[in-house]
């Protein structure tokens, strides 16, 4: 039988009493290389933890700029919308010019005085169409929710360009019996609009409970900030 060398490791205290522990020489000098080593290890991982909390800092800063960059893209997006509608605004006024020039008539600007009837809805008797060219109003839609809601959309187009336009839009519900409620916005003051140019302008309504919306209609009025007086009043019917 092969002999395995082995090593005493005796523990003794200064009043005489011992102990002894009987361990085997390989184990020994294992035991010896990994205390050796342990030090490199706990300096190994102490730079893998810098390493990954530096990797994990400039990520969030990627991710804040990334951030950044896409709400501007957002930003971005929305102007060349409002742009894209002025131009074609301008584009169809221009045209307007052109054919009044052929017709040998000369344009005439909107007087505040003057209450025009040229809305895109049809009109009511009781609520005559007025527009005194305070703002533009286009591409009204009136569209009915689920939960006895009513989800009002609208395009806001300042027609003075060296100031700006303040104001609140209103709308009231006419039913087929012709019946007028008066509808309440979420939040309230979402039709306040402050706008230089053009704004979109969505508004959700609660309506009343159990209320028939067949052959149903909403008038829509936008009252000038100053003074509260009335600049816009038009009629749409509800979409379902």
């Amino acid at each position: 039988m092969k002999y395995r060398e082995h090593l005493n490791i005796i523990l003794m205290r200064d009043n005489g009493p011992r102990r002894s522990f009987r361990i085997r020489r390989s184990r020994f000098f294992v035991l010896l290389a990994f205390f050796a080593v342990l030090p490199l290890i706990a300096v190994a991982l102490a730079l893998h933890v810098w390493q990954l909390w530096h990797e994990n800092t400039e990520l969030h800063h990627r991710l804040l700029r990334m951030e950044s960059e896409w709400q501007n893209a957002r930003a971005t997006a929305s102007r060349l919308e409002n742009l894209a509608a002025l131009l074609q605004e301008e584009e169809s006024l221009s045209h307007e010019l052109v054919v009044r020039q052929l017709g040998g008539t000369q344009p005439s600007l909107p007087d505040s005085e003057t209450l025009a009837s040229q809305g895109d809805g049809p009109g009511h008797e009781e609520f005559p169409v007025t527009d005194t060219g305070y703002v533009s109003i286009r591409n009204v839609q009136a569209r009915a929710l689920r939960g006895d809601k009513l989800r009002i959309a609208l395009d806001l187009h300042n027609t003075d360009r060296q100031e700006q336009a303040t104001g609140t839009v209103q709308a009231s519900l006419i039913t087929a019996d012709g019946k007028r409620h008066e509808l309440t916005m979420e939040p309230e003051k979402v039709g306040d609009f402050r706008i230089q140019r053009f704004k979109r302008a969505v508004m959700v309504c609660r309506l009343p409970s159990q209320i028939n919306l067949t052959n149903a209609q909403v008038v829509i009025e936008v009252f000038q900030r100053e003074g509260n007086t009335l600049c816009f009043r038009n009629i749409y019917a509800v979409e379902h």
